[in-house]
């Protein structure tokens, strides 16, 4: 694209970034100084083997088939040999037939065995299938009175007259205890499935939205798989309690796709969970985040908290030792006392992310030491010594690569390379440009890795959403546009970074997953007064219109309320707010009663509260559709804490509509203990 200012034509964000910080006449740049330019690693095959999983179709006429398993092991191929590298003779396949009950276990002992896996190596097993729960047999010390099974293709079919059941928790902690002791712990394990559900549709209006999990009532051997687990009966990695989540593991880190309480789901044929996490894959690079840096940041999944369990959870995955093939070195030096990286926020780098420094960009072998981000302008960032790191002396350039992920932004977004959008380029290269904890980290990124798209149509500024957890509904554009005016622009920008940071932020440590539920319904007038105000009371009327993790609901006039369910013991004060995507708005639906002193939590232990009737206090809500308008999507969310937390900066005003210049205010210290996402669908009857 040509950009008349400074009559060139630009093809990155970098280039059109750098050449606003060099007109003539602003930024502090010269006009002869070059863009700072990564300097790509040479990359090699990694030493890396994989088992990948996937199955669709069983055997059993009994087991409701699934949709999404297979093109998700295909998607998870295709990420191993595109991204890192891995060799296609190191990745072992089982798809659908293929993976019957004996091959599972064949495949699994072969990782053991295979000569080419040197202890240390990365080992990856991926299973997609249905998962499931059966009653512990006698003398399983189980932990309870159930244990996990994983599904295999002949799951409940008879074969040389035995039945065949699923793979227990046990059988395989002892397989993979057996893998580690022979190829050392550098093991990850995938599981996307659930031990709950009846493996049917979750939802009436979605055909395709299924759940990964069957009930299995066959009863199970107890010396089933005794040729396994017997010579792993003193190994205590093998001892694991019922489930495959906890944490005491120490063969392998296991990532699952949801808590014991919820179910894993696939919609439009692909696992929500596996969708989610290649993309965080993709988005933060697997060199880069710790196991449990990337459970925390794949996207929020409605009623799906993915779990990671293992005591190495801290490492980068794969033991650092997968790196992605796009790997840069930027230069970094010493000015003024300080080590100064020549990249910033325009190269996707953000506070405390960390870099390992070398003398010599062609020896990578031994670092001189470890450097973390203190703060970002556009091409360059201010570095600092880490807790326990050591002062690094740098007489010449040396040469930093990253290591780490730094802070989550707020908001990631492609903006179309236009020359007339130089103006809002330039505003947002400003505010790249100023460091502090008040300025929201807006990245520009690939459409790929963005959850907005600003385009121009009409002479007017277009918003294509890209964040399929919007898109998966039909809402694909914001119904609104605006001219082309920096001054128009820019406070939706920054709504809709507040926007997204409040949608997407939640406890690192979910613990009310499955424990508080709730309910939507539609109200109707009773036919009893409220005392002397003479007006009708509202009741619920119909059955709860949240079915499964979604609430369908009619535009138009209709009244909704909710009712949330307490089932712990514990009080809590809940917030209610809901997030529309159309406009970008957040509105408070029910916030807990301010006062000097205590306030009780009006979500008593073991009880219920009503919102929108009865006693909850809030009016009841309705939704509306534009008229040209079939479909809107939009989001309730609970924030649940066990002591009053203020989150009344968490509202903010549509930027479509009146009060749009104004910037919202930083909100993000609050200890919120839980959150509960409930996507709303709104249609016309």
């Amino acid at each position: 694209m040509h950009f008349s200012f400074c009559n060139k034509d630009i093809h990155s964000y970098g280039e059109l970034l750098w050449a606003l910080f060099n007109r003539k006449g602003g930024g502090s740049q010269n006009d002869t100084a070059k863009i700072p330019t990564p300097i790509p690693v040479p990359s090699k095959p990694p030493r890396f083997f994989a088992l990948i999983i996937g199955i669709n179709k069983y055997q059993s006429f009994n087991i409701a088939p699934l949709k999404g398993a297979v093109p998700d092991a295909n998607q998870v191929e295709k990420y191993l040999k595109d991204d890192l590298g891995v060799p296609p003779d190191n990745i072992r396949n089982l798809r659908d037939k293929e993976a019957t009950r004996a091959a599972i276990i064949q495949e699994f002992r072969a990782l053991a065995t295979d000569d080419r896996i040197q202890p240390g190596d990365p080992i990856f097993i991926f299973y997609a299938g249905h998962g499931s729960t059966a009653q512990a047999p006698e003398g399983w010390e189980a932990g309870g009175p159930k244990i996990q099974l994983i599904c295999p293709h002949d799951h409940l079919e008879t074969v040389d007259g035995h039945q065949v059941v699923g793979i227990p928790d046990r059988t395989l902690g002892a397989l993979l205890s057996n893998i580690a002791k022979q190829k050392g712990d550098n093991i990850s394990v995938v599981f996307d499935c659930c031990h709950s559900g009846s493996g049917t549709r979750d939802d009436e209006f979605e055909p395709d939205r299924l759940v990964r999990g069957i009930e299995t009532s066959a009863p199970i051997p107890p010396d089933l798989d005794r040729d396994i687990w017997s010579d792993s009966s003193n190994d205590r990695a093998a001892q694991i309690a019922s489930g495959f989540a906890h944490a005491g593991l120490r063969s392998h880190v296991l990532l699952a796709a949801c808590s014991a309480e919820e179910t894993a789901k696939e919609e439009k044929q692909r696992g929500i969970f596996t969708k989610a996490l290649l993309e965080a894959l993709r988005k933060y690079g697997a060199d880069k985040v710790t196991y449990k840096d990337l459970a925390q940041r794949i996207p929020l999944l409605p009623a799906q908290n993915p779990q990671c369990e293992g005591v190495n959870m801290g490492r980068i995955l794969f033991n650092s030792r997968a790196p992605s093939s796009n790997r840069v070195l930027h230069k970094v030096h010493m000015e003024g006392g300080k080590y100064i990286l020549d990249a910033g926020a325009a190269y996707g780098v953000t506070e405390d992310a960390m870099f390992a420094v070398y003398g010599d960009r062609d020896d990578l072998e031994t670092p001189l030491g470890s450097l973390v981000v203190l703060e970002t302008a556009a091409f360059s960032s201010v570095l600092g010594i880490p807790p326990h790191g050591k002062k690094l002396k740098l007489k010449k350039d040396a040469y930093a690569l990253q290591t780490r992920a730094g802070v989550q932004e707020e908001l990631r977004i492609h903006i179309a390379l236009d020359d007339r959008l130089t103006d809002l380029f330039e505003a947002l290269a400003k505010e790249m440009q100023t460091p502090g904890a008040e300025t929201q980290k807006i990245l520009l990124d690939t459409k790929e890795k963005s959850v907005l798209d600003l385009q121009l149509e009409d002479d007017h500024i277009v918003f294509d959403i890209l964040d399929p957890l919007v898109t998966v509904y039909g809402l694909k554009r914001i119904p609104y546009t605006i001219p082309i005016d920096v001054d128009a622009a820019l406070p939706v920008i920054r709504a809709a970074a507040h926007y997204y940071w409040h949608l997407n932020r939640t406890t690192k440590t979910p613990k009310l997953q499955g424990k508080v539920q709730v309910e939507v319904y539609e109200l109707e007038e009773s036919d009893d007064e409220s005392g002397d105000s003479l007006q009708a009371l509202l009741r619920p009327k119909g059955p709860n219109l949240k079915r499964g993790d979604i609430a369908d609901v009619v535009a138009g006039g209709t009244k909704y309320g909710l009712k949330v369910v307490n089932t712990t013991d514990i009080p809590l004060y809940a917030s209610v707010f809901f997030f529309g995507h159309s406009d970008l708005s957040i509105q408070s639906w029910y916030e807990p009663p301010v006062a000097i002193g205590k306030v009780d939590a009006p979500l008593q232990a073991r009880q219920s509260l009503t919102i929108g009737y009865g006693a909850g206090g809030a009016v009841p809500y309705e939704f509306y559709l534009a008229d040209d308008q079939e479909i809107d999507v939009g989001f309730l969310k609970l924030f649940l804490s066990s002591e009053p937390v203020d989150l009344s900066r968490v509202p903010q005003a549509s930027p479509f509509t009146e009060g749009r210049g104004d910037r919202p205010p930083k909100d993000k210290t609050e200890a919120v203990w839980d959150t509960i996402l409930i996507p709303v669908i709104q249609h016309k009857e």
